[in-house]
């Protein structure tokens, strides 16, 4: 269930379903015509339905994950290596969503920044989110305020919040700011409301890392399934109550324009559950599977490029964006799947080559050069 590393190995298996899903769900996106999009359709409805559970299990994981790690070791909070290892890896997300976006020709040739450089993606949002638990954990330990609670409270909120932050007025605010806040046409995904998946799957990520030998129970995946569940059908009927016995117009609000995020949440836990099954029946699962979950950032930046063409225009889609039929789609799509599937199957020997043709080349003369110009410099000085 866990490896030596203190890696929980059923959340690796996770996110290999999630960047999978992912794969398969922007290829089909990008490439069927819309007129198959037909949601009377059984088979373009349960595409549909599973590719909308992707990003709540992709964010949710990430948070489990970061706050199991930073957690699982009882440090203050200065103290904590893994803090500083996460603030360095969300600005790091954050800088590589913005570089994924950039297309380098036009930046060469034409001296030119396209608008949507200045969008937000799931990479900007997850960095985000990194920085907001680091923020809540030290908050945590500085105040003595219970951490579930306390990221349990601000992803719930963050979720209450959606519809008026998306409502609000950013027309003084710069756009690579306000795209953090609402979708003006570049945005993918916005910090309200996906940010609070995260903070969520933080509650789960430090319930494990205080009690590990839970991992293990059997009645870890029934507890998740069973609120997963209750989540998905009951959580219309559950705002309804709140605002009757309460009289707070925000939870009638919320079930009108924002329901499906408590939905989604109870999805992501039956997956959670499902998964956690499979890892304990299959004993003998290919050591692939876990290690494409521990690549979704590879993944995730070489497929951004590949089906896009972002860097220098040129990406699947300009094979026939959104013309092609269901059955090219399918079929492109399982290629897609499968080709990077093997890249990870070889991504240490592809390192490897990359670092003896390119890195070690690049430093040795980076290392000549250095060396000339301080002997350049000795020799000015005695002359």
């Amino acid at each position: 269930m866990t490896a030596g590393s203190g890696r929980i190995v059923f959340l690796d298996v996770v996110r290999a379903f999630a960047i999978l899903m992912m794969l398969q769900g922007h290829f089909v996106d990008t490439m069927l015509d819309p007129a198959y999009r037909d949601h009377s359709n059984w088979i373009y409805y349960s595409w549909s339905f599973m590719r909308g559970i992707t990003a709540p299990v992709f964010f949710f994981s990430s948070g489990l994950v970061f706050t199991y790690l930073l957690t699982r070791k009882a440090k203050p909070w200065r103290e904590n290596e893994r803090l500083y290892k996460g603030i360095g890896r969300g600005l790091q997300l954050i800088a590589i969503g913005y570089l994924l976006r950039i297309n380098f020709l036009a930046l060469l040739f034409k001296f030119d920044i396209y608008r949507w450089v200045a969008g937000v993606d799931v990479l900007h949002v997850i960095g985000i989110a990194l920085l907001s638990l680091i923020g809540l954990y030290i908050l945590h330990q500085e105040f003595r305020i219970s951490l579930p609670w306390l990221l349990g409270i601000t992803g719930l909120l963050v979720f209450y919040l959606d519809p008026m932050v998306e409502r609000g007025n950013y027309s003084l605010v710069p756009d690579f700011l306000s795209n953090y806040f609402v979708n003006q046409g570049y945005s993918t995904f916005t910090i309200f409301p996906w940010i609070g998946y995260t903070l969520l799957g933080g509650v789960v990520g430090n319930l494990l890392a205080r009690y590990p030998k839970v991992a293990h129970t059997w009645w870890l995946p029934v507890l998740l399934l069973g609120t997963g569940l209750l989540f998905h059908y009951q959580s219309i009927e559950a705002l309804v109550f709140l605002y009757r016995n309460t009289g707070v117009s925000g939870f009638i609000e919320w079930r009108i324009n924002n329901s499906h995020l408590l939905i989604r949440l109870g999805d992501v836990w039956v997956v959670m559950a499902l998964i956690i099954w499979i890892t304990r029946i299959w004993k003998n699962m290919p050591a692939l599977i876990p290690k494409i979950g521990s690549e979704t950032l590879t993944i995730y930046s070489v497929h951004y490029i590949v089906l896009w063409g972002t860097w220098f225009g040129l990406g699947i889609n300009r094979l026939g964006s959104k013309t092609w039929d269901p059955w090219m789609s399918a079929m492109g799509a399982l290629l897609f799947v499968i080709s990077f599937i093997i890249l990870i199957r070889y991504i240490d020997v592809i390192r490897n080559r990359w670092a003896a043709w390119v890195r070690e080349p690049v430093s040795l003369y980076y290392r000549f050069v250095r060396k000339k110009v301080r002997l350049l410099f000795l020799y000015e000085k005695s002359a």
